[in-house]
C-alpha cells in the first residue's frame, strides 16, 4: 500500500483559532497526514487576532506534536500589516499570499488542504481562485460545519458528531487545457492569470482554425465569413454570393450540424458562430480561406 502523501492545511483566521484546530482534527482522523499548517491572518495590532493567534500557538506543539505551525500576516507592498482586506490593493496582496502558499505546498510535493471557514470572505474568494489555478487532482478546499452547541462554547476541539468537514468542488484549470498545468511556474497569480488567458485564445483559435479550414466546405466557408465578418443575415448573404436565401439556409444548417459535433454543443446559431470564430476571422484578416 502506498504511503499517505504528506499535507499542508493552509487556513485563512480571524477571531475565532477553533476553525483551525476543528478543521485540523478531522484531517487527521481522516487519515491525512498533515505536517504543517499555515494560518493567514492580518495585523496582530488587532486585539482578536491576536489573541486567536496565541489560542492556536498554545496547541502546537502541546496537542500536535508532529505538526508545525507558521503564521503567515497579510502585508502590503510596503511590507506593513494589513488592517483589513476592505480594498482593491489588500485583496490583490491577499491573493498573492494564497497563491504563494498553495503553489510553496504544491512544490513542495505535498497535498493541499485549504480551509475557507476562517477569516475574511474576500480570503475564501480569492483562496478558491488561487485553487483553481494550481490544484491537482488530490488536492481539496474544505467547509467546517459545526453545531450550534460547539460554537457557543468557542471550544478549540470537538466532541463526536459536533463537527464535519465538507468538501468544496473545484474547476481545475488544467482540467479544462492540459497545457495548463505549468501554472505553478507562475510566482505570481496575476501572471499565472495572463498565461492561462493567453493559452485560451490560443487554444479556441486553433479550434476555430482547425474547424473552419478542416470541417467546412467551400461553400460553406464563404457563407460563414459572411456571416461572421459582417454579420449578414441569410438574405444578404444570398445576394452577395448568387445564391438563393433556401441554399444559404441548407448551408449554415450544415455548419451548425458541424459546430456541435465539433464543439460539443447542444444547439448552434448564428450568435454562437460569432462567438467561435470572430478571433479567426479577425487573426487570419484576409488570409481566412472563404
Amino acid at each position: 500500500m502506498m504511503p499517505t502523501p504528506e499535507s499542508i492545511l493552509i487556513a485563512p483566521v480571524g477571531s475565532k483559532p477553533q476553525l483551525v484546530t476543528l478543521a485540523l482534527d478531522l484531517l487527521l482522523l481522516a487519515g491525512e497526514q498533515v505536517v504543517e499548517v499555515v494560518v493567514i491572518h492580518t495585523t496582530t495590532a488587532r486585539a482578536a487576532t491576536a489573541e486567536a493567534l496565541q489560542r492556536l500557538r498554545a496547541q502546537f506543539p502541546a496537542i500536535y506534536a508532529d505538526v508545525s505551525l507558521r503564521c503567515v500576516c497579510l502585508c502590503d507592498e510596503d511590507g506593513a500589516p494589513l488592517h483589513d482586506v476592505d480594498s482593491p490593493l489588500a485583496a490583490r496582496q491577499a491573493f498573492r499570499v494564497l497563491y504563494r502558499e498553495i503553489r510553496r505546498a504544491k512544490t513542495a510535493r505535498r497535498r493541499a488542504q485549504l480551509s475557507i471557514a476562517g477569516g475574511r470572505k474576500m480570503l475564501a474568494v480569492y483562496g478558491m481562485a488561487a485553487a483553481q489555478l494550481l490544484f491537482e487532482p488530490d488536492d481539496r478546499v474544505w467547509h467546517l460545519y459545526s453545531v450550534a452547541a460547539l460554537v457557543e462554547r468557542q471550544a478549540m476541539h470537538a466532541m463526536p458528531g459536533e463537527a464535519a468537514l465538507v468538501r468544496v468542488p473545484v474547476l481545475r484549470w488544467s482540467e479544462i487545457s492540459p497545457a495548463l498545468t505549468d501554472l505553478i511556474l507562475s510566482e505570481d497569480p496575476f501572471e499565472a492569470m495572463e498565461r492561462q488567458a493567453a493559452q485560451r485564445r490560443s487554444d479556441a483559435l486553433r479550434a476555430a482554425r482547425d474547424f473552419v479550414e478542416h470541417e467546412l466546405s467551400p461553400a460553406e466557408r464563404e457563407v460563414v465569413a459572411l456571416v461572421v465578418r459582417e454579420g449578414l443575415t441569410d438574405a444578404e448573404v444570398a445576394r452577395r454570393t448568387s445564391r438563393s436565401p433556401k441554399t444559404v439556409g441548407h448551408h449554415l444548417s450544415s455548419v451548425y450540424r458541424k459546430a456541435c459535433a465539433c464543439f460539443g454543443l447542444s444547439r448552434a446559431d448564428r450568435h454562437t458562430l460569432m462567438a467561435l470564430l470572430s478571433a479567426y476571422y479577425a487573426f487570419c484578416g484576409s488570409d481566412a480561406r472563404d
